[in-house]
Order: structure tokens, then sequence, then C-alpha cells
């Protein structure tokens, strides 16, 4: 955001180096965790039809509303970290209207981590959300694990424990229907 600020009046207290310097340094170490929880959401959305790169990047645009913007370079480097090193994601290339490109799909490994993290996230962002003054409703379709914060969907009948921590969700699913 503060990157993106192109002119500055002189005098403003946000044009001087001291103000710069910290906010840049805090919207990077905030942005690089959230980019990449971002970029697992948009691939995770397209599910097995997969997404190239480009379009991630215009998603991203268009989901944040321009507030989140990942540079082709930092993107490429993303997209292969957590292909090669991570492991969350499969790439394969496709030819598509005359044009070859490489498509990016979640998989399995990916979803459990996709779903922690987003857990994680959800949870702490509504943990910290009266400290700044951030009103936070999570949507119902999912149930938080209270032990890890692993995302769990709720339409899934069938699952009896957490698949990150192993904790027994079937004591509250009966807690929930004795209600």
């Amino acid at each position: 955001m503060i990157k993106r600020v192109k002119e500055l009046r002189p005098e403003a207290e946000i044009a001087s180096a001291r103000f710069r310097d910290f906010l840049e340094k805090f919207e990077s170490e905030i942005n690089r965790g959230i980019s990449t929880l971002c970029v697992l959401s948009i691939i995770n959305t397209y599910g097995d039809e997969g997404i190239y790169g480009y379009k991630i990047l215009k998603e991203l645009e268009e989901k944040t509303n321009d507030m989140l913007i990942i540079e082709e370079g930092t993107l490429y480097p993303l997209l292969r970290k957590l292909e090669k090193r991570d492991g969350l994601i499969d790439s394969t290339k496709k030819i598509v209207e005359g044009r070859a490109r490489k498509y990016y799909v979640m998989n399995e490994n990916g979803r459990k981590i996709y779903n922690h993290i987003s857990g994680y996230y959800t949870k702490l962002t509504e943990a910290i959300s009266s400290l700044i003054d951030v009103n936070v409703t999570l949507k119902d379709k999912y149930f938080y694990c209270p032990n890890c914060a692993n995302k769990i969907d709720l339409s899934d009948e069938n699952v009896y424990y957490c698949e990150i921590c192993g904790y027994n969700l079937q004591d509250i699913r009966d807690r929930r229907l004795e209600k």
C-alpha cells in the first residue's frame, strides 16, 4: 500500500524517510504470509480445473479490490516454492486457444495445509479484531478445531477427527445437537 503512494506532499509526515521505512517493512512482513494464503485460496477455488499464473494475479487484484497486488516477479517464485519445496500444489502444461500455459492445482497435502493456515488466520483475525477495532463475522459453514484452528467443512458428516491434530470432533458435534 505505502509503495503505491506515488506522489506525496514533501512536508507530509508519511513522506519522511522514518515513516516510509517503517511502513514499507511492516507491510512487507504482513503481505508475505497473506500473499501465500491468498494465492492458495485462489488455486483452491479453481479445484481440479486449475488456474494459470497471470489469472491468479488478476483474481487477486479483483478479489482484494487492488489492495493486495503481487508482481509477476514475486508470484512465479512463490508458485515454484509451493510446488517444488513445499509440495502443496502441482502443475501441468496445457495448450488453450493455441497458447501454452502452466496450470496449478492444489494437491491433497496442499488442501490440508491450506485448511489449517486459513483456519489459523481466520481465528487469529477474529481474536485480534477488538484490538484493532475491526468487526469479524465468521461463516457458519465451517468449524475451527479448538486445538489447532484447522478449518473443517461441517457439511461432511463423515469427519470425526481433525485431520491435522487428531482432535475428536464428535464430542463437539454431540454438544451442538444437545443445544
